[in-house]
């Protein structure tokens, strides 16, 4: 069966990204005592870890966890640059639909005004190649 056909392993998430292998997907449920709840705080808030979960996970692997948390950080980090060539292949694509809408509203155009038109088209595409290539090189496709 191919891995599309596959039915979830859990309800609310998509059948092909249940089985990566960084992806957190168990919890461990612990009882501390009051006292020993306080201590395991102290000793977080001394830390530079920003969640206690991540100061119990390096705790626990000795610090062996961090190829998991630069994968985590590496996709966040794909999904800013993503935005950000998105935002501007839709600046490029509203520039695209003005041409159109020109082009539609008139049926008879000077020479003067076609090349304008044409200009138009050839900075556009030129544009969003650039910012192909631009994000081609950053992702390393």
């Amino acid at each position: 069966m191919s891995k599309e056909l596959e039915p979830k392993l859990h309800p609310g998430r998509h059948g092909n990204a249940d089985d990566h292998l960084y992806k957190r997907t168990h919890s461990l449920d612990i009882r501390l005592s009051p006292v020993e709840f306080i201590a395991l705080k102290e000793s977080w808030n001394k830390t530079q870890f920003n969640s206690m979960a991540s100061y119990v996970r390096n705790t626990i692997f000795k610090g062996n966890e961090k190829k998991i948390d630069f994968y985590f950080e590496e996709k966040q980090q794909d999904r800013i640059l993503a935005g950000k060539y998105l935002a501007e292949l839709n600046k490029q694509g509203k520039n695209l639909n003005q041409i159109a809408k020109q082009l539609s509203l008139k049926t008879d155009f000077t020479k003067q005004e076609t090349k304008l038109l044409v200009d138009d088209l050839k900075n556009t595409l030129f544009a969003i190649q650039e910012i192909k290539d631009k994000f081609s090189v950053q992702k390393k496709i």
